[in-house]
């Protein structure tokens, strides 16, 4: 027996001083290192742009809402919104982002105030928009008609919810980013949106002028500009420290 313990108390110490110059697993320096966030104040360079739709924009017909008595009643002789331009020829609702060149290491705080997605006149308003992860998307429904709320995703968990009751309003977030989530109504099946979500700040859309703004920190950046039924244009951009740079993205209507 005196034996058998004092091989132990052997093995013992020579595990201790093995292990004696080890790390320690659950030290401190075990802890992860919290990213560094990102200070909107660096993004002095700007970026503003046009998109240019060239030739004649394509005739969009007129939406059937015949199977809803609010929206024949008060939308009738509404048109399909998939392509809208402006009276000087430039493209809306197209979503301008930033695919790569920034800092990806950096910590982008979602902003609190919420994306409106409004539902007026049996038609999602906007077309198009962009978020942030974690940003709230507030959902209305501006209509005295029920509507249905369905998304089309591929990495966020999707989410299919009703809104009955005009001025009803429902609170959605996205976990990962995506491009594009698409939202439907099942109920309306005219009735579409496509949603830009990033994990950065650095998105816009070209909205009801056909312009865009976007605020980057110096570098060199590649920006997409993507539209539901025309696709993608792609440039590349280095931009320096206060720097103003003008970049237009021009689409063609091959299907008009």
């Amino acid at each position: 027996m005196i034996y058998r313990t004092a091989n132990l108390m052997a093995a013992l110490s020579m595990l201790a001083a093995c292990g004696g110059n080890a790390p320690d697993p659950f030290g401190p320096d075990s802890l992860p290192t919290a990213a560094t966030p990102y200070d909107p104040a660096s993004a002095t360079a700007r970026i503003t742009g046009r998109v240019v739709l060239e030739g004649a924009p394509p005739e969009m017909p007129a939406l059937n809402m015949a199977s809803d008595f609010f929206c024949n009643r008060n939308a009738r002789g509404t048109r399909d919104n998939a392509v809208l331009v402006t009276a000087d020829g430039l493209l809306q609702d197209v979503i301008v982002y930033v695919r790569s060149g920034h800092d990806a290491s950096l910590a982008y705080a979602p902003p609190e105030e919420p994306v409106l997605l409004d539902q007026i006149l049996c038609v999602y308003v906007p077309r198009a928009l962009t978020i942030m992860t974690g940003q709230p998307l507030l959902v209305r429904n501006s209509d005295a008609t029920f509507h249905n709320v369905h998304s089309q995703t591929v990495v966020n968990t999707p989410f299919n919810f009703g809104q009955p009751t005009e001025g009803q309003e429902n609170i959605q977030t996205f976990s990962e980013p995506e491009m594009p989530v698409t939202i439907g109504c099942d109920l309306h099946r005219w009735m579409l949106t496509s949603i830009g979500v990033f994990d950065h700040p650095f998105h816009a859309t070209s909205g009801d002028t056909g312009t865009f703004e976007l605020a980057l920190p110096p570098g060199t950046y590649e920006i997409v500009a993507w539209h539901e039924r025309y696709g993608e244009r792609t440039a590349m951009v280095e931009v320096g420290a206060n720097q103003a740079m003008d970049l237009d993205f021009t689409f063609a209507d091959t299907e008009g």
